[in-house]
């Protein structure tokens, strides 16, 4: 005949006792004079306060570089610092070429990028530049408008420091 086993009697289980405790301390916090409670809870969360009071959002570009100020022109929103127009004028009559609307649409995108991210990889400018020109024939339409690399001198136009890799020495421009 099977026998019964016996049972211990235990304390309460721990996560009841977790629970007791938790809601023992919501007395908490009043709110301050003149305000609900529901008030004073809205004014914690940003995303409920008036556009004016509601902080700026924060960009990784914001992070890595701060203090510094938005861009003077306000059609390269994305400009490094110190970049004008006129110098990518400049190193384009350098460069033997003349800037079109393409031309600045590509230094646009290209800017956007590096405010995206510090220091991007070739690939992503790639594919950034592709998307853009897809419709006009893609890589091979910005090989045209820049012969020296659409990453490699369209960087250089723009201000910046082409990734690792965009040009090779020993062969010329890769990207």
């Amino acid at each position: 005949m099977p026998t019964k086993r016996k049972t211990r009697k235990t304390a309460p289980r721990r996560s009841a006792l977790r629970a007791k405790s938790k809601t023992a301390g919501k007395t908490g916090r009043k709110p301050a004079p003149g305000r609900t409670p529901k008030a004073a809870m809205r004014a914690d969360r940003p995303s409920l306060l008036p556009a004016a009071t509601r902080p700026a959002p924060r960009t990784i570009y914001g992070i890595l570089h701060p203090g510094t100020v938005a861009a003077a022109d306000p059609d390269f929103r994305d400009a490094p610092e110190g970049w004008t127009p006129a110098t990518a004028r400049a190193l384009a009559s350098e460069f033997g070429l003349t800037l079109t609307d393409d031309h600045w649409e590509a230094i646009r995108v290209l800017q956007g990028s590096y405010r995206d991210e510090a220091a991007p990889r070739i690939r992503l400018l790639r594919d950034a530049l592709e998307a853009r020109f897809a419709a006009r024939g893609g890589m091979k339409y910005l090989f045209e408008i820049l012969p020296g690399g659409p990453i490699a001198q369209g960087c250089a136009l723009a201000g910046l420091k082409p990734p690792h890799g965009a040009r090779d020495l020993s062969f010329g421009s890769v990207a």
